[in-house]
């Protein structure tokens, strides 16, 4: 069943793609049903997983890596696939109403579902291999979504980079679980989520832990690689709300619930999580502030609440795991409904910006109900879901055994400035003087989406039964290893986290009321501001570029002459490394056969050689060549190789005669035009170190020891068989005349495209 949904959203994708006249109100209720179903099949495996099962499937893939097909199914992963499903499908429904005067539909459409089963697939992943490739599978459709629109070249660069950073986590990553395999020797996430002592306690456990830290920041949007997911707002409204909600940005938090019972326990983990996802909230927060664009908002307060529950990952406190449960279901359905909110609002306004619209309240009533219900939830105002969450984070900072003020500090802080950033979301486009005006209600399809999703937070809220026990304390379990059981409600008597509660309300509504003030003080640090981790990121993309160019420039000349030149130095450099490395080299074994006749051929050879590189006119330079060809003709004659003397001749006198053919052509003979000396010297010092190593190397394969057995098999049936004695040509012609076939029909290829490309230019002549 699991696989079958898997590749079930994935095929839907592919089959949807070639569709080019694509049109939403015909496949409308079919693109619905796919992701519903999805999410309905899920839903009906709540009670088995509620019980403490385990849903499993395993196909095998390359077994011989220990490498298989596997999918589980529990509480954590059936929390995220509800989720992905669920609001996909809601997305999937705002997509139709929100599209539907875009071209492209069929790849939108098609990248969309695609990127909804690599999801799928990440979460249900029991094999670390696998969910490395459905994690790779996201960063791709994400890519394609967020560069959807194409002719923006912001759209394609905010594509590309969230790539090229994704991309490098997700390499890393691959390394960390190479290096996890290595100590527990399993790719099989359940078997090792079995062997915590044995992984804290191994000296691979720092490579590890900062390799899988890597992946899971970068996709997550951690400091100092948040930067990207800002930019992402290039891609359509509605991949946005969805990549925001439940699917891209989470997987990193994912992962780092998925391996916290068997990676927690170690003190990097605590310090690390809890300092990144600290100064990720805060500083994301701040930043905030100064954004006038609804969506770029909106995106950095998804960047907080990533930190959040980054900086609540860090604890081994069931209390804490448990608020960083609450938190991650608060934020995906109140964050998927502000998206909405805001893609309505830019669909019939056309801005998104907050200085051009206000007073929209009666223009746009469902989708003013929707904003009061999600920002509500999103500043934790009683008695929506997000108050529930706030009041465990804040019990949860309080216990906590390390430093408690600062990080309950921490926490009430940034809960003041996203809750002020909610009263900005609801006050600044709602109330007020209406503008612009002629403004209504976006379509059902869009408006009906959002406030869909804020009832749902609505009942949830206010039925929290409905999922602590069966959904949420499943999840809690699975990420810290033991059964854990949720209980939420609304009051818990005047405590301490009630307290903190009204401390942060007030603090909002001061931060609110001095909200000018505040951006002021950001805008004014915009010198210091903006030598960030994205300056820095496009210092290294401008320096990777000049190098590029550079290089490009030096091994991409266009000149046959210089690719040799690289290609036979780096082959000779290559194997005297070997060599010597090796040490295969024994000087008394390789002038043991010397005699003089060798030695004069040799000298022959090499004099010719060096008088065609040095003549300066295409005449001699033949004649030298000739006498070069000659001499190794003499060389093979000598060592008892008639056949290929014979045959080097041949090809010798066929390269005069086309040389000469094509000198005869040409009106004037001209003289070679002289290259400069140091050129010369360096050619010359490549052709004698290749001819060195080449040499050497053969000396030494010669004198080396040697398996008979090939050659005395051919020795004692080149006649029984072939009916022949020379047993080169009986090797050629019989025993491997398919491999001579073959080269015969690519020469003979290559001659008649040759035929054919010399007649093109014979008709072009004449004509």
């Amino acid at each position: 069943m699991l696989t079958f949904i898997t590749a079930l959203l994935v095929t839907s994708g592919l089959i949807i793609l070639p569709l080019k006249k694509f049109s939403c109100s015909r496949f409308s209720l079919l693109l619905v049903l796919i992701p519903f179903a999805a999410f309905l099949s899920f839903f009906s495996l709540i009670p088995q997983v509620a019980q403490g099962n385990l849903i499993q499937e395993t196909i095998n893939w390359l077994p011989g890596l220990g490498i298989s097909l596997s999918l589980t199914l529990d509480g954590l992963s059936l929390l995220f696939a509800l989720l992905i499903t669920g609001i996909g499908t809601l997305i999937i429904l705002y997509s139709i109403g929100y599209m539907d005067r875009v071209v492209y539909l069929s790849r939108y459409f098609s990248y969309l579902f695609i990127f909804m089963g690599a999801m799928v697939g990440v979460v249900l992943a029991d094999d670390l291999i696998l969910l490395f490739v459905f994690w790779e599978m996201t960063s791709i459709t994400s890519f394609l979504l967020i560069g959807f629109n194409s002719d923006k070249s912001s759209a394609r660069e905010a594509a590309t980079t969230a790539l090229l950073i994704t991309g490098a986590g997700a390499l890393s990553l691959l390394v960390g679980f190479v290096l996890m395999h290595e100590v527990t020797h399993t790719y099989k996430i359940s078997e090792i989520l079995m062997q915590q002592d044995q992984l804290i306690t191994s000296p691979l456990y720092v490579p590890i832990f900062i390799l899988i830290m890597i992946g899971c920041f970068t996709k997550s949007a951690q400091f100092p690689f948040h930067f990207w997911l800002p930019n992402a707002m290039q891609a359509p409204t509605p991949v946005s709300a969805y990549l925001h909600s439940a699917t891209m940005v989470q997987i990193g938090i994912y992962l780092l619930a998925r391996l916290h019972p068997v990676m927690a326990g170690h003190a990097s983990w605590f310090i690390v999580l809890s300092t990144i996802g600290a100064v990720t909230m805060l500083i994301s927060a701040i930043l905030a502030f100064k954004q006038d664009d609804m969506k770029l908002l909106l995106a950095y307060t998804t960047i907080t609440a990533l930190g959040s529950l980054v900086f609540l990952l860090g604890s081994t406190n069931e209390v804490v795991i448990k608020s960083a449960i609450a938190f991650f279901i608060s934020h995906a359905l109140y964050k998927a409904t502000l998206f909405m909110v805001v893609g309505d609002i830019q669909h019939q306004t056309g801005t998104r910006l907050l200085s051009k619209i206000s007073g929209l309240r009666k223009a746009m009533p469902v989708t003013f109900l929707a904003t009061i219900v999600a920002a509500a939830s999103m500043a934790g105002l009683p008695p929506l879901l997000g108050f529930y969450v706030k009041e465990l984070v804040y019990e949860a900072k309080l216990a906590a055994p390390v430093a408690s003020e600062i990080l309950t500090f921490i926490v009430v802080f940034a809960n003041m400035l996203i809750a002020a950033l909610a009263f900005i979301l609801v006050i600044k486009p709602f109330f007020g003087k209406q503008q612009p005006l002629n403004i209504c209600e976006a379509n059902r399809k869009m408006s009906v989406n959002a406030l869909l999703l804020s009832l749902m937070t609505l009942v949830f809220s206010i039925f929290p039964f409905v999922i602590d026990r069966s959904i949420l304390s499943p999840a809690a379990s699975a990420v810290m290893g033991q059964q854990v059981t949720m209980n939420l409600s609304l009051w818990h008597g005047f405590t301490p986290s009630l307290a903190l509660s009204v401390i942060t309300l007030l603090g909002a509504i001061v931060l609110y009321l001095q909200k000018r003030k505040i951006a002021s003080w950001l805008n004014s640090m915009d010198g210091i501001l903006k030598y960030g981790p994205s300056y820095w990121w496009s210092c290294l993309i401008a320096g990777a570029m000049s190098i590029a160019a550079w290089q490009t420039k030096i091994l991409q000349s266009g000149k046959q002459r210089v690719y040799l030149t690289i290609i036979l130095a780096s082959v000779t450099s290559c194997m005297l490394y070997t060599i010597f490395q090796q040490h295969v080299y024994h000087y008394d074994q390789l002038t043991q056969d010397f005699n003089w006749l060798s030695l004069f051929l040799f000298i022959w050879i090499l004099s010719s050689a060096i008088a065609v590189v040095w003549v300066h006119t295409y005449l001699r330079g033949l004649v030298f060549l000739g006498m070069f060809g000659l001499g190794v003709a003499l060389l093979f004659l000598v060592n008892a190789a008639p056949d290929v003397a014979m045959t080097q001749v041949l090809v010798e006198t066929l390269i005069v005669i086309i040389v000469v053919l094509n000198i005869s052509r040409l009106p004037v003979l001209p003289h070679i035009v002289p290259e400069p000396v140091r050129l010369r010297i360096l050619n010359l010092c490549i052709a004698l170190s290749l001819g060195f190593t080449v040499t050497t190397m053969l000396l030494v394969i010669t004198h080396g020891w040697f398996d008979s057995f090939v050659s005395d098999y051919y020795q004692q049936n080149a006649v029984a068989l072939a009916h022949g004695r020379n047993i080169v040509n009986v090797i050629l012609v019989d025993f491997r005349a398919i491999d001579t076939l073959g080269e015969i029909i690519v020469v003979a290829t290559a001659a008649i495209g040759i035929y054919g490309l010399l007649r093109l230019r014979e008709k072009g002549k004449k004509t």
